[in-house]
C-alpha cells in the first residue's frame, strides 16, 4: 500500500530549508487564523506554482478549495481505490461548516500536494486533471472533451442553417476501423447533436453496427422494445408506421427521462417521397431568447403533459414537463411532440391564464422550428444511418406512397443513454490500467 513516505531532500523554491520528509516545517494554521506562508513548486519549464492556507481552505494555483472539499479529494490508497477510482473509508467531514480542516501544507510536486488535516489525516489532493486521472491520452481527453460529455453549450455547435458540417456523411468503414476514428465521429455528434454514416453493409443489423462496429452499450429499453423494425402498416397503433407526414418531433416525450440517443438505420427505401428532416431547437431556443425571453421563461417553468395509450397494447405512458430544460443557464433539454400531447389533461391541469402565456409561447416556438429554411432534408437510402440528439434535434418525414410492387420503406430505430455514448468517447481502452501517479509525488 502506498504510503506517504519520508524522504531524504525536495527540492523547494521558497524560504523554507530542505525537509527531512512531507510535513516537518510545513505551513500550519492556528486558531486564530491562518498563516499565509507559501508553498512553491517550480516545474522544468520554469513556472513556479503555489499553494497556502486560507480562512476558508487553501488556495492552489491560484484556485481556491474549501477545507470540506480537500479532504474529499484525498488521493492516497486509503481514501481512494486504486483499481476503482472511487473514494473509499472517508471519515465523516465534520458536523458543522466548514467540517474538517488543513492543518498543514507539505510537498509540492507536478501533480499533486500533499496536506495534513485536523483529523490527524495526511494524504495529497491533485493539482492536475492528470493528477486526478492518470497518466496516459485519457487526461487529454478529459481536458479537450469532458465539457462536451457534460452538454456545455460552450463546446457546442448550434446551427439555424445547415451548414456542411451539419449535413457530412461519414463512410461507416472508415468509422469503425479504429477507436480513434469512432471518436472523432462521436466528437462531430455531440457538436451538432447530429451525425450520419453511409456504406453500411447489406445485411448488418442495427445491433451489429452498435455492438460489434461502434463498441457501444448498451441500448435503452423502451416500450418498442430494443430495437424496433419499422414499415408500412395499415392502421398503425404507432403514426411512425403510416405513411402520413410526420411533424417535427423528439421520440418518446411520455418517458419522464427520454432517451438522449437515437439511432435511425434505413435498411430500404424505395418509396416515392418520405424525405427525412431534422432541425436543432437549441438554435431556435437561442434565438427565441433573444427576441421574448419571457417566453422562453414560460416554457422553462410551466409543463405540458404527454401520453401514448393506443387501445389495445397494453402500453399507457403519461408524463408531465416543461418544454425547456436548463442546467447553469446552459441548454440542457427540449421534450416535446405535437402528436403526443395530452392537451385535455393541460387545460385541466392549469389555469386560463397560465395557458394563453403557454400557448402564445409554444407557438411561437413552433414558428421558428418550422421554418423550412432552417431544416436539413435528406430522402435516406439503404444503408444509410442517422444519430441525433433526442434531447436536441427534432427529427420528422414527408409523406410517401408506394406507386409499383415491391417497393418498401423499412427503417429500424433504437436509443442509448447520452452516458453509455460518452463512454466510448472519454473512457480508456479495456484492459489498459491507468493508475494515479501518487508513487511519483
Amino acid at each position: 500500500m502506498m504510503s506517504i513516505r519520508p524522504i531524504q531532500q525536495i527540492r523547494i523554491q521558497s524560504k523554507f530549508l530542505t525537509l527531512p520528509n512531507l510535513f516537518t516545517g510545513g505551513i500550519q494554521g492556528n486558531k486564530e487564523g491562518c498563516q499565509i506562508k507559501v508553498r512553491s513548486y517550480s516545474n522544468s519549464a520554469g513556472t513556479t506554482k503555489t499553494a497556502h492556507i486560507t480562512e476558508t481552505g487553501i488556495n492552489v494555483d491560484g484556485r481556491d478549495l474549501l477545507h470540506v472539499e480537500t479532504r474529499n479529494m484525498c488521493r492516497c490508497e486509503k481514501c481512494f481505490g486504486k483499481f476503482a477510482h472511487q473514494i473509499q473509508n472517508l471519515p465523516p467531514v465534520g458536523n458543522a461548516f466548514p467540517g474538517i480542516k488543513v492543518e498543514e501544507i507539505g510537498k509540492l510536486s507536478e501533480h499533486y500536494v500533499s496536506l495534513k488535516w485536523s483529523d490527524g489525516h495526511e494524504g495529497l489532493i491533485a493539482r492536475t486533471i492528470r493528477g486526478d486521472f492518470g497518466p496516459g491520452k485519457i487526461e487529454s481527453r478529459v481536458r479537450d472533451w469532458v465539457d462536451l460529455a457534460r452538454r456545455k453549450n460552450s463546446d457546442q455547435e448550434f446551427w439555424r442553417t445547415p451548414n456542411e458540417e451539419v449535413k457530412k456523411f461519414w463512410d461507416y468503414s472508415w468509422v469503425v476501423s479504429s477507436v480513434d476514428n469512432t471518436r472523432e465521429f462521436l466528437v462531430h455528434y455531440m457538436k451538432y447533436g447530429i451525425a450520419l454514416m453511409n456504406g453500411v453493409p447489406a445485411g448488418l443489423k442495427m445491433e451489429d453496427i452498435i455492438f460489434e462496429g461502434l463498441k457501444m452499450s448498451p441500448l435503452w429499453a423502451s416500450c418498442y422494445d430494443l430495437v424496433d423494425y419499422v414499415r408500412f402498416k395499415p392502421d398503425p397503433k404507432n403514426l411512425g408506421y403510416g405513411s402520413g407526414q410526420l411533424p417535427l418531433h423528439l421520440d418518446l416525450p411520455y418517458y419522464y427521462a427520454p432517451p438522449h440517443v437515437e439511432f435511425f438505420y434505413c435498411i430500404e427505401n424505395t418509396v416515392k417521397g418520405g424525405d427525412s428532416f431534422w432541425v436543432d431547437s437549441f438554435a431556435a431556443i437561442t434565438k427565441m431568447t433573444e427576441e421574448r425571453p419571457d417566453l422562453v421563461e414560460i416554457l422553462k417553468t410551466v409543463p405540458m403533459t404527454y401520453r401514448y395509450t393506443p387501445p389495445g397494447s397494453g402500453v399507457f405512458q403519461l408524463t408531465h414537463h416543461p418544454l425547456i430544460r436548463t442546467v447553469e443557464g446552459d441548454l440542457w433539454r427540449t421534450v416535446e411532440s405535437r402528436w403526443s400531447m395530452d392537451t385535455a389533461q393541460f387545460a385541466r391541469d392549469r389555469d386560463l391564464e397560465t395557458r394563453k402565456k403557454w400557448w402564445e409561447a409554444y407557438l411561437y416556438y413552433r414558428n421558428l422550428i418550422e421554418d423550412p429554411s432552417c431544416w436539413f432534408m435528406k430522402k435516406l437510402e439503404g444503408g444509410e444511418i442517422v444519430m441525433t440528439d433526442n434531447w436536441r434535434v427534432y427529427h420528422a418525414r414527408k409523406e410517401f406512397e408506394m406507386t409499383a410492387e415491391g417497393q418498401e420503406r423499412i427503417v429500424s430505430t433504437a436509443y442509448m443513454d447520452w452516458n453509455s455514448m460518452a463512454n466510448r468517447l472519454l473512457s480508456p481502452e479495456k484492459g489498459d490500467f491507468v493508475f494515479l501517479e501518487v508513487d511519483q509525488h
